[in-house]
């Protein structure tokens, strides 16, 4: 006699010839299917987590087929029993037909707790199941499964929601979906697909970006407080690593590469083309795509900049001299001096380095003066060339608050934006962050939305409003709530740009600029 259960919540479990989908009032499960003799243990193993997901012990269960069959079960959760459905006789809380609606009747069970008739009846169900069509709301995962072969769940879907402060300029607060990351505020990234990451502790998620379906999961050894994907030795690598450990990942394997840290070294994710171990010795540790390092001695006076492939680009801001260290020798090539870019002008800071271009900024009696030097590739001396010169008006340009998204190719120092690989220059009216390929500027009261090209894409009237860590392909705007206490990732709908409040924009491009063959 099957236990006494509630006509509501109902489990539903679409049978397919590779898996088994467990739908637990909006939490999806998915158990893959290695062997169809084992498929009524598989069925029976995920409604029963099904039901403790649900916080029962017992619940009605509709098994679902390709060809329409449905097929009335409950499941007790602490059994690890799926059975035919039996309303039990007289009056009770649960009211619900039995046996199979449009087919004969079967049931699934335990190995050990069914007699041989009952095992053909459950294995009836999946001798009638075809190739799985799933509904809208769920979608394929990439399911991983230990070597052993025991079964791993993956949860769907997450739901949506409102974020809770104004959004982005651009934006509306309605989260097309939403998922914990359970405080972190790590910041999103994209995978090597263009599907974004979030981090829940340990744990590492790729999504779908319309429906934030789980695509895939890695596991850290560690809390993870910073990410970034890399292309090293040309291949993929997601980088997830906190102040003093890293491991890496591939597309293909939830297998980590650990990376061996020094004990006295810094990792640093944001400092170039691959992830840079600094070392208080004057070393940088490279990281190649296997997970092993290059050692690339920073010269005495200098800092580094950036780690170009196994390339070092480091500067003496002071003295404005560049090297580039491509071995791991302590014959340091000669260093390049960044030329000046007008007679007269005094070097007052090199902001950074994009993709092996330096950025430096001068100044004369007049302006400000922003100079681009690409730095070749040499192992004797290193070598610059001068490509272009911007002039900007306002106040000089300082290292102290300089951002780099090196994904777009972007700096902001102060409140100049600088495109790199464009060699272009903006004045923007107002603090700025930069993320996510755009200038986002709070002033009077106002967020803009500021592109690359200085113009004004979008404008909100909230000061405060969120600003997104990345921007998917289908214009999906992935943010986070600073401070808030579970540290939610909302994928927001766009919507149309506000008209701006004056005809005034918030950044104008540079009145002059002359290029440097």
């Amino acid at each position: 006699m099957s236990p006494a259960v509630h006509s509501w919540p109902v489990i539903t479990l679409t049978f397919g010839t590779e898996q088994i989908v467990a739908d637990a009032n909006g939490e999806v499960l998915t158990y893959p299917v290695l062997d169809a003799a084992t498929a009524h243990e598989v069925a029976a193993d995920a409604a029963a987590e099904a039901c403790r997901r649900l916080g029962l012990k017992a619940c009605r269960v509709q098994g679902r087929t390709e060809d329409g069959s449905v097929f009335e079960m409950v499941v007790d959760a602490e059994l690890g029993t799926l059975e035919e459905y039996e309303p039990p006789s007289g009056p009770g809380p649960a009211t619900s037909s039995s046996g199979r609606q449009g087919g004969s009747s079967a049931s699934t069970r335990k190995a050990g707790a069914r007699s041989g008739n009952q095992r053909r009846r459950a294995l009836a169900i999946w001798g009638s199941v075809g190739i799985l069509a799933l509904t809208a709301g769920t979608s394929v995962a990439m399911n991983l499964t230990e070597g052993d072969g025991e079964p791993v769940a993956v949860v769907h879907t997450p739901p949506p929601a409102q974020l809770p402060v104004p959004a982005p300029a651009g934006w509306d607060t309605y989260g097309a979906w939403a998922t914990p990351m359970s405080g972190s505020q790590v910041k999103a990234v994209l995978d090597w697909e263009g599907r974004p990451v979030s981090v829940d502790g340990a744990k590492l998620i790729g999504h779908a970006p319309n429906k934030g379906v789980e695509q895939w999961s890695r596991t850290a050894p560690f809390i993870v407080t910073q990410m970034a994907l890399f292309t090293a030795d040309g291949q993929s690598r997601l980088a997830a690593a906190t102040a003093k450990e890293l491991v890496l990942f591939t597309p293909d394997s939830a297998d980590p590469i650990r990376v061996e840290v020094p004990q006295e070294a810094t990792v640093i994710l944001d400092g170039g083309t691959v992830p840079r171990l600094d070392l208080p010795t004057k070393k940088s540790l490279l990281v190649r795509a296997d997970g092993s390092t290059v050692s690339r001695v920073v010269p005495a006076a200098a800092k580094p900049l950036e780690a170009q492939g196994a390339d070092l680009i480091a500067a003496d801001t002071k003295a404005g001299k560049v090297w580039r260290v491509g071995t791991d020798s302590a014959a340091l090539p000669k260093p390049a001096t960044l030329p000046a870019p007008a007679k007269g002008a005094e070097l007052t800071a090199v902001l950074g380095s994009v993709e092996g271009r330096v950025v430096a900024a001068w100044k004369d009696d007049k302006q400000t003066i922003v100079g681009f030097y690409d730095v070749d590739e040499a192992t004797d001396a290193t070598a610059v060339k001068q490509v272009a010169v911007r002039e900007l008006d306002g106040n000089q340009i300082t290292t102290s608050t300089v951002q780099a998204d090196r994904v777009h190719g972007l700096l902001l120092a102060s409140t100049a934006l600088i495109d790199v690989e464009a060699t272009t220059v903006h004045r923007l009216d107002g603090q700025a962050t930069l993320a996510a390929g755009y200038a986002w500027v709070t002033d009077d009261g106002e967020q803009a939305q500021v592109t690359r090209n200085g113009q004004i894409e979008a404008t909100t009237r909230a000061g405060q409003a969120a600003v997104p860590d990345v921007i998917t392909d289908n214009g999906m705007a992935l943010t986070r709530v600073a401070g808030s206490t579970d540290g939610s990732l909302y994928a927001l709908v766009e919507t149309g740009p506000t008209p701006t409040a004056s005809t005034s924009p918030t950044a104008s491009p540079t009145p002059t600029a002359k290029e440097t063959p």
